[in-house]
């Protein structure tokens, strides 16, 4: 093992040397302080690189270094088992937690320290309070959920994780027994929020293919408040024509979340089969629906005063400034100013297709939306 092992491990379990050399404005800056921090002047920097990739590589077992607080979890590898951890840069505010990761990653400190560590999450979060996140946002994927997480990242309060990569690959790992898979998600979600403690308030949208996941999740926080977030099926999977979301492109990942997401027959479309993925996923949030701490929205109602009523739902104080500045970009390239496609949608299928997904989705959407969980337009502006 490398000599430098140990000052390594003080490194990262430091902020104070980590805000040092956040400092850094170049590489050989950023070189300069570490080699200043490990008292090793005498290396040079293609040297001390190679030993910096060299400690990367040792994931860290040792409960003596603290990550929680100071670094985010933001990958879990099931066949590894190993988790990667960054420093953060600001809260997120990208649509999407990927987008944030890269963000992150960009900074020089994230592409030279690179710590890993195996097993850990449990034991880096033991000493960490249990967060009850302000809401949780399910959604059937393309209908207003990264515009809403989008405005409520604008609160100063409010942390908001759209779709993290972390949460879902904990899900996703079949090696985990469901008791295993609760304590980790608990584990990281606390680690998460400890990564941000001037944001007390952290809302996390899921996945799409989360909501399967619904009974592991809601066992674990069966008090936050949740939005169900739908829309026309024809406009959903109209935007899956033009750029297929992971659930909708035949991922086999996903197979044993349900049995929709096999691979397509030969006998069967693909348009049948994300009809078929559609129909599944509003399926189960319609199982699960009928309970006083859900509110369901349609995508129409994603105004000013829709996502006003969101705030009140998790308790949140909206701020109407900020959310009509947001509202008039698009949600996920928010430096193009937005523009109503819904005719653009509806146009994209043939008469035959469209009545093709119309009586396959279209009974189980207008079910959904009945009057014990249609949407309560009450405007709370101040």
């Amino acid at each position: 093992m490398s000599k430098y092992f140990l000052s390594y491990c003080n490194f990262i379990s430091s902020v104070e040397q980590l805000e040092y050399c956040k400092q850094a404005n170049s590489l050989s800056d950023l070189l300069a302080r570490i080699k200043q921090l490990w008292n090793c002047d005498d290396l040079g920097d293609h040297e001390l690189l190679s030993e910096i990739a060299s400690l990367n590589q040792i994931p860290i077992k040792t409960s003596s270094v603290k990550l929680a607080g100071i670094w985010l979890p933001y990958r879990y590898q099931p066949k590894s088992q190993l988790i990667n951890w960054l420093i953060p840069f600001g809260h997120p505010t990208e649509p999407f937690q990927d987008e944030y990761i890269s963000r992150c990653r960009q900074h020089l400190l994230n592409q030279i320290i690179q710590p890993s560590t195996i097993e850990f999450a449990l034991q880096q979060s033991e000493n960490l309070t249990d967060e009850q996140p302000a809401g949780f946002i399910f959604h059937l994927s393309r209908c207003g959920s990264t515009l809403i997480s989008g405005c409520l990242s604008e609160l100063e309060s409010t942390c908001v994780f759209s779709e993290s990569p972390l949460l879902t690959e904990v899900l996703l790992d079949n090696n985990l027994t469901p008791s295993q898979q609760k304590n980790s998600l608990r584990a990281v979600i606390n680690l998460q929020a400890a990564a941000f403690p001037n944001r007390p308030n952290m809302i996390i949208k899921w996945n799409a293919w989360d909501i399967f996941r619904w009974d592991i999740i809601r066992a674990l926080y069966p008090q936050v408040p949740v939005i169900f977030l739908v829309r026309e099926p024809v406009e959903i999977l109209a935007s899956h024509q033009r750029s297929a979301g992971r659930h909708m492109a035949g991922d086999i990942s996903l197979a044993n979340l349900h049995p929709v997401f096999s691979r397509v027959s030969s006998e069967q479309t693909l348009l049948a089969w994300q009809s078929g993925v559609l129909a599944a996923v509003l399926s189960e949030m319609s199982r699960v629906k009928n309970n006083n701490s859900i509110l369901c929205l349609d995508y129409k109602s994603i105004d000013r005063a829709g996502i006003n009523e969101v705030c009140h739902h998790f308790g949140l104080q909206p701020h109407l400034e900020r959310f009509t500045q947001r509202l008039q970009f698009h949600s996920k390239t928010p430096q193009i100013i937005f523009s109503n496609d819904n005719q653009i949608k509806q146009a994209i299928f043939s008469d035959a297709d469209k009545a093709f997904i119309q009586e396959a989705i279209l009974p189980l959407y207008k079910d959904f939306l009945n009057p014990d969980c249609e949407t309560r337009r009450v405007l709370y502006e101040q």
